[in-house]
C-alpha cells in the first residue's frame, strides 16, 4: 500500500538548480482564504465553493449553535446553489401544508465529510449522481415554515457537527479537506510531455535527454504519481528509461506490435506497486500531414479497491511555421478521440483521456460537449464551460464515476528546464 496517502496535496517547497523537491502537506498552507469574505471568493473546482453564488442580498446569517448545528445564508430566492465539494448526492423531499422543497446532502463516503443544502424549489441532481465541487444543486426557495429566502448549510466532518461559517472562511478557494472520496485515497494522475530527446541534442538552452529523464522521473517519484499519460517519450527516452530499471517500478504500455516498427512516443506507464493491467489496446488518429499514429489505451486496475478505469493518452499535431497548418487533423483527431471514449464509457467503466491536444477550447469543448466528460477544473456542462483559469492545450479529462479533489497546471517543469511544457496533476477518485 502506498503510504503517502495521508497528505491533503503536494506542495513545491523548494528548487536546487534544475531539480525539484516536493514533500506533502498534512495541512494546507496559509492563503487568503481567511482574510477575505468567502461569498465573494474566486474559486474553481475542484476547490471548495461558496453554497451561494455571490451577489447582492447574499450574507452569512451566522446561526449556527449547540441546538441548531447549520447556518442560514440569505439570498434572493432562485439564486444557484452550488455543491461546496465533490462526492454524492442525496436528494430528499420535505412537504408543509401542500408546499413541497428538497434538501439536498452530499457525501464524500460512509464517513469524512458530508454537508446539506435547503431549501431548494426543485433539484437539479438526482439521488445518487456523483458532483464536482462548484456544480449547481437546485435554485433556492423559501422555507416552508418560516418563508425566508435563505439556504439552511451544514456540514459535518467524521461525524461531528462544525461550524459552516468558520468551514466557509478557512476552505472556500482551497482544496477540499477530504482524506477520502468515494471511501478511496484516490489515484494520482498526470500529463506530462517529456520533450522529444531529437528537440535538445544541440539545443542551448536544455540539457540532453538522459539528464531531463533523470529529473522527470525523479518529479513523478517526489509526487507519488500512479498513473502518466507520456507525449513526445522518444526511443532514446524509452531505451533510457528501461536500461535504467524504471520498468521493475513501471509498467508501460505504447504502439510495439510484433513485426512492425516499434513507436513510444505515445505512452502510458503506471506505478506496479498501487496499480495492474487488465487489457491494453492502441487506436489511430491523423497526425502530420494526415498520416495516422497510433495512441494508447490500457485497463487498470487499483489495487487498493479493485476498482478499474479505461486511460488513454494522445498527443494531436501541432501547426508551425516550419510544419504548417494542421487544424483539420486536429478536429479529425478530436473526434475519434471522442467517439473512443463513448465506446470504451459503454463497457460501464470510467474513462480518463490524457494529453497535449496542441488545442484549447477546439479541443475541449467538444470533448466536454453534452456532458461526455469534465476536466478536473471544469464543471459538467451541455455545450462548453471552459475553465476561467487553467487555460491550456495539454488536458486531462475524464467520463462517468469518476470526480476529484485536487489539481495543479505546474509551469515550474518549464522554468526549470525539464521540458518546454507544464506537467498537468490531479488525484481523481473512482465511485466504483
Amino acid at each position: 500500500m502506498n503510504t503517502r496517502r495521508f497528505s491533503v496535496r503536494p506542495a513545491l517547497i523548494a528548487a536546487a538548480g534544475a531539480a525539484l523537491l516536493l514533500a506533502p502537506l498534512s495541512v494546507a498552507a496559509p492563503s487568503s482564504a481567511a482574510t477575505d469574505d468567502p461569498a465573494y471568493r474566486a474559486t474553481s473546482a475542484p476547490n471548495v465553493f461558496y453554497p451561494v453564488a455571490g451577489g447582492a442580498g447574499v450574507k452569512d446569517l451566522k446561526t449556527f449553535s449547540s441546538r441548531r448545528q447549520a447556518t442560514d445564508v440569505a439570498a434572493p430566492c432562485g439564486t444557484s446553489v452550488r455543491a461546496s465539494h465533490p462526492g454524492t448526492a442525496r436528494v430528499l423531499k420535505r412537504t408543509v401544508k401542500g408546499r413541497s422543497a428538497y434538501l439536498v446532502r452530499v457525501y464524500t463516503g460512509t464517513a469524512d465529510l458530508s454537508t446539506s443544502y435547503g431549501w431548494l424549489a426543485s433539484p437539479a441532481v438526482v439521488d445518487g449522481q456523483v458532483l464536482q465541487s462548484g456544480q449547481v444543486l437546485g435554485a433556492l426557495t423559501r422555507h416552508l415554515t418560516t418563508r425566508a429566502c435563505s439556504l439552511a448549510f451544514a456540514v459535518t466532518k467524521d461525524g461531528k457537527a462544525v461550524n459552516p461559517t468558520t468551514w466557509l472562511a478557512r476552505y472556500v478557494g482551497d482544496a477540499p479537506p477530504v482524506g477520502r472520496l468515494y471511501d478511496t485515497a484516490g489515484i494520482d494522475l498526470v500529463s506530462f510531455n517529456l520533450l522529444g530527446a531529437n528537440h535538445t541534442e544541440n539545443s542551448p538552452v536544455y540539457a540532453t535527454y538522459p539528464s531531463r529523464m533523470r529529473r522527470a522521473m525523479q518529479l513523478l517519484d517526489d509526487r507519488a504519481i500512479d498513473v502518466a499519460g507520456l507525449q513526445e517519450f522518444q526511443k532514446p527516452q524509452a531505451q533510457w528509461f528501461d536500461a535504467n530499471g524504471y520498468d521493475q517500478t513501471w509498467g508501460e504500455f505504447y504502439f510495439d506490435p510484433p513485426g512492425k516498427s516499434w513507436d513510444p512516443d505515445n505512452a502510458i506507464i503506471w506505478r506496479r506497486s498501487t496499480m495492474e493491467l487488465v487489457e491494453s489496446q492502441t487506436f489511430s488518429v491523423p497526425y502530420f500531414g494526415g498520416n495516422l499514429r497510433a495512441m494508447p489505451a490500457v485497463l487498470l486496475r487499483e489495487k487498493a479497491t479493485g476498482r478499474t478505469a479505461w486511460y488513454l493518452n494522445v498527443h494531436n499535431p501541432a501547426s508551425s511555421k516550419q510544419r504548417g497548418d494542421h487544424a483539420v487533423w486536429r478536429a479529425q483527431a478530436v473526434a475519434i478521440e471522442r467517439q473512443k471514449v463513448v465506446d470504451l464509457r459503454a463497457t460501464g467503466r470510467p474513462v480518463f483521456l490524457v494529453g497535449d491536444f496542441n488545442d484549447a477550447e477546439p479541443a475541449f469543448c467538444p470533448l466536454t460537449a453534452g456532458k461526455l466528460m469534465i476536466s478536473p477544473n471544469s464543471l459538467p456542462s451541455d455545450t462548453c464551460a471552459f475553465p476561467a483559469k487553467g487555460r491550456s492545450i495539454d488536458w486531462i479529462f475524464a467520463a462517468g464515476q469518476v470526480r476529484f479533489s485536487y489539481f495543479l497546471r505546474d509551469t515550474t517543469t518549464r522554468t526549470s528546464k525539464i521540458t518546454d511544457h507544464p506537467i498537468i496533476q490531479t488525484r481523481a477518485h473512482l465511485q466504483d
